[in-house]
């Protein structure tokens, strides 16, 4: 069921991602990493069972992040890579502050709501502020050395399956080892956390390759 829910919510972000660059090409995606950065500031705070590892949720939101950065590189030039991670880091930002704030509230007086739900997202407590940092200082290191390392395969080998593919080859393993070690170090076992890695690292490689279809559909297609 687990693996459903993945691919179906894939499924969703890559939809979404074409379906807003069709509207006003580059400053429709910027809306969609906005909006996507909010949408993950909630997703994260969920956890998945993948090969017996615990998994936080909202990796389909970070790859349909991490591609809408690439074909906006891919598209407009490396001088975009400061208004992707401002775009981001802002919304990202504002939305944790947002929870933090409700977080607050609810634990000051102001009755928000008692369920399962509303506890997970406005609990103020040291597991999800090291999610949420964990999560914004991970994501922002994805962005920016991606943006750089897409540019640099892009203007030595115009491919641009090529330039995709080691991308996210190398940044999802970073964003990996940020996120997990933030998050979780103290937590687990050692050996735990480097399975908490793989399992991330593996997830990332399989959504961001297949991401490689919406990635053609927008710019060997719609651009046409």
């Amino acid at each position: 069921m687990n693996y459903v829910c993945l691919f179906l919510e894939m499924v969703l972000i890559y939809l979404l991602m074409i379906i807003f660059y069709r509207i006003d090409k580059k400053d429709s995606l910027y809306l969609y990493m906005g909006l996507m950065s909010s949408v993950l500031c909630f997703a994260l705070l969920g956890t998945i069972e993948v090969i017996s590892f615990n998994v936080n949720m909202g990796i389909p939101v970070i790859m349909g992040i991490f591609i809408s950065s690439n074909v906006i590189v891919h598209r407009y030039g490396v001088d975009e890579v400061k208004r992707i991670l401002c775009t981001f880091g802002v919304c990202y930002f504002v939305t944790s502050m947002f929870m933090i704030l409700f977080s607050c509230m609810n634990r000051y007086g102001l009755d928000i709501g008692s369920s399962s739900i509303s506890d997970l997202l406005f609990r103020l407590d040291l597991s999800n502020i090291r999610i949420m940092v964990g999560g914004f200082i991970s994501i922002l290191s994805m962005l920016w050395i991606g943006s750089g390392i897409y540019y640099s395969v892009r203007k030595n080998r115009n491919v641009f399956v090529m330039s995709n593919m080691i991308s996210s080859l190398v940044v999802a393993f970073i964003e990996s080892m940020i996120f997990v070690f933030m998050v979780h170090l103290g937590s687990f076992k050692l050996i735990e956390l480097f399975g908490m890695i793989s399992v991330r690292y593996l997830l990332e490689i399989i959504l961001g390759f297949m991401g490689l279809i919406p990635t053609y559909i927008l710019i060997k297609i719609i651009d046409k």
